[in-house]
């Protein structure tokens, strides 16, 4: 079972020696290799399946340009007016030392300007938004301008031949690190879009010269970035570096709590402990960089296992999982810390385009467009602390995760500030990477929505592609395809894993549906301007049962359609914290199937003008449903019994989750119900 750094040595040996092979062969010649249309200067041993397109490649459309615009005009355009702390991150008269590099002690503007200077750049980048992007530009200039050979990573003003300096980057785990590693991520992602030669500088200086630098830190932020600054440098040091840590593993201080995640999970359910999850999400994700920099698959696979283990254990009907702040199983009041929204989004696109497995590109389409809204008010300038599945009123539930009474309210901060900052990475994470290249110089439709990309295929042609849909609020997508001229190269559409019955057309005739082992349908064909490819992904709405083992057991449903979760919506009247106090929700669900279909009435309308996730939403279910006496207390939430059949059957609407601010997602199950849909002993 186990394939931790140690135990990997013998079977990585062969790996290493082609590494090898291939850096000196770097070093001397220092040309690029020719692969595709987006190989990078100093390429990997190891392809991933999918070569993310530069920032900005991705433009969003329709409703989705309307949300980014939301946050531009919100929280990421404006940080530095919601707290002073903002103003301070990584700023040129905030250096730290000693014991103040801990977070509570003064150097929380670490982390959460990593977490906000990479929004702030994406968002900045998919939008081409000049205004976003030199304010990315003057916070990250701040650190170009002040970095230098003796620096600790970006800690510009301490000196890594000093002991204390040394010795205090240690602090607390090895958080100020851990920081460090936020930062350079953003400042990757702002190299990637901008091929700033002064960035890349400061990103090859931080991450050479010492080999253990990279290998500390509360969680492994760092070495995603490092790997991404050798494809652009070639530069040994730093190659050192991270062979040495798929070697030898993490070290104190921090490194240690890595080396856990680098051996597979104990499948039995309940045998792992528990973790925070930040620190999950920061540890077992970057582990599968080491398949890509070693050539050994045992990387990715105990990657993907912890992940499906995660998923199995914690996952919330929303998408992500039970994260305030530690997993633990499915609740209807356990909450999801807005941080790890963002955090999980990250590791499945990271985990997805390493793999090419379709289902992790499912399962970021489930976290986006449920628990991603769930996040934010409807203007982007309030936030909950935590997301809960059913919250029937303000401050509900109660002391949720770590006694944050209040975590479950909408406000314009919270403390600690990581939220506030984290929630500024979901919506460029994934217009970014809906769109990726592949090896053979094609394009891959990976994740779906309105957008726009401009990118290069087959021998360099330029392409564009316009992506005309309101998915997930509808089942079409049209994909209007315009090369420069006309040219041969596949395009590559993945069939979520929800859909039973895909359609795909091209130019309006029937082409083969059926997904790949990886869930994808190839078309490589001679494209020309004016072709269009049509995908139908019809959705069909889908009950799914189980038991909340927080609550004794007690069983209950949620209703899916497509990727989207529904739930009886609540109104917010006054703000996003006032319910409508003659809103009707004490419900259980009494769905049957009738002649192998379930008993759900779609009802669909014409997108609003602007889209800001109205209750008003344009798709809306009908379920049937059996008032019930439940009052929710806190570890039970729900019922701990069936529900008796007895009562008026009345017809319930269901909004898409995402489009609530209080609701029942997770409901009580009928004893009828319970006949067509079993739930689980």
């Amino acid at each position: 079972m186990g394939t931790g750094p140690f135990l990997l040595r013998s079977s990585v040996a062969v790996g290493y020696m082609f590494f090898a092979g291939v850096l000196l062969a770097g070093e001397q010649s220092r040309s690029p290799v020719q692969s595709g249309n987006y190989a990078r200067p100093f390429e990997l041993p190891t392809r991933a399946a999918f070569i993310p397109l530069p920032p900005g490649a991705v433009e969003p459309q329709g409703w989705l340009r309307d949300w980014c615009l939301k946050a531009k005009d919100g929280y990421t355009g404006h940080m530095d007016e919601v707290d002073p702390e903002f103003q301070r991150a990584w700023a040129a008269d905030h250096q730290m030392t000693g014991q103040r590099l801990t977070w509570p002690n003064g150097a929380w503007p670490y982390e959460g300007g990593g977490y906000w200077f990479d929004g702030l750049a994406g968002l900045g980048d998919v939008l081409h938004d000049e205004e976003l992007k030199q304010q990315a530009k003057r916070r990250l200039y701040v650190v170009v301008d002040h970095q230098n050979a003796k620096s600790i990573e970006f800690l510009w003003w301490l000196d890594r031949h000093n002991a204390n300096d040394v010795k205090s980057v240690g602090i607390d785990g090895g958080w100020p690190m851990w920081a460090c590693g936020l930062l350079g991520r953003a400042m990757a992602g702002y190299y990637a879009g901008s091929h700033d030669p002064r960035v890349l500088e400061t990103l090859e200086t931080a991450y050479s010269g010492n080999h253990d630098f990279i290998r500390m830190g509360w969680g492994m932020a760092a070495v995603w970035p490092a790997l991404q600054t050798y494809t652009w440098t070639g530069n040994k040091e730093i190659a050192d570096a991270l062979t040495t840590l798929f070697k030898e593993g993490g070290i104190e201080p921090g490194g240690s709590s890595w080396d856990r995640y680098s051996r597979k999970p104990n499948p039995t359910p309940g045998a792992e402990k528990t973790d925070h999850v930040v620190h999950f999400l920061e540890t077992t994700t970057p582990w599968a960089l080491g398949y890509l920099w070693t050539g050994n698959r045992d990387y990715l696979d105990t990657s993907l296992a912890w992940h499906d283990y995660l998923a199995r254990e914690a996952m919330q009907p929303a998408g992500v999982p039970v994260a305030d702040e530690f997993f633990g199983p499915t609740g209807a009041d356990r909450g999801t810390e807005t941080c790890d929204v963002a955090g999980y989004l990250w590791s499945q696109v990271l985990l997805f385009s390493i793999s090419g497995e379709a289902r992790l590109a499912d399962r970021a389409e489930r976290a986006f467009f449920n628990a991603g809204p769930a996040t934010v008010g409807r203007d982007f300038k309030t936030h909950v602390y935590f997301q809960c599945p059913n919250r029937v009123r303000d401050k509900w539930p109660p002391d949720v995760g770590d006694g944050h009474v209040v975590g479950t309210s909408y406000q314009s901060k919270h403390s600690p500030l990581c939220c506030t900052a984290a929630l500024n990475r979901i919506l460029p994470t994934y217009v970014k990477n809906m769109w990726m290249a592949t090896y053979d110089a094609g394009l891959a439709a990976t994740l779906y929505g309105p957008c726009k990309v401009a990118a290069l295929a087959g021998d360099h042609v330029p392409i564009e592609l316009t992506c005309r849909t309101q998915y997930p609020f509808n089942e079409i997508i049209e994909i209007d395809v315009r090369p420069a001229h006309e040219a041969k190269f596949p395009l590559s559409f993945r069939i979520p894993g929800w859909c039973k019955a895909a359609q795909v057309q091209v130019n309006g005739s029937e082409h083969k549906a059926t997904p790949d082992a990886q869930g994808f349908v190839r078309i490589e064909r001679s494209w020309k301007a004016g072709d269009v490819v049509r995908l139908d992904f019809p959705m069909t709405a889908l009950v799914t049962t189980g038991r909340d083992r927080n609550a004794d057991g007690a069983p209950y449903a949620s209703v899916s359609y497509g990727p989207l979760l529904f739930a009886l919506a609540i109104a917010d009247t006054k703000d996003a914290n006032t319910p409508d106090p003659a809103a009707r929700w004490k419900y259980a669900l009494r769905v049957e199937k009738k002649d192998g279909t379930t008993a759900i009435e779609v009802e669909r309308r014409a997108m609003p003008e602007r889209w800001d996730w109205p209750l008003a939403s344009p798709v809306k279910l009908h379920a049937d449903a059996v008032a019930c006496d439940w009052n929710p207390e806190r570890k039970r939430p729900l019922p701990t019994k069936l529900v008796a059949n007895g009562g008026k059957i009345e017809r319930i609407t269901l909004v898409p989750y995402g489009c609530t601010k209080f609701r029942i997602s997770m409901f009580p199950v009928t004893e009828q119900m319970a006949k067509s849909w079993p739930v689980v002993p």
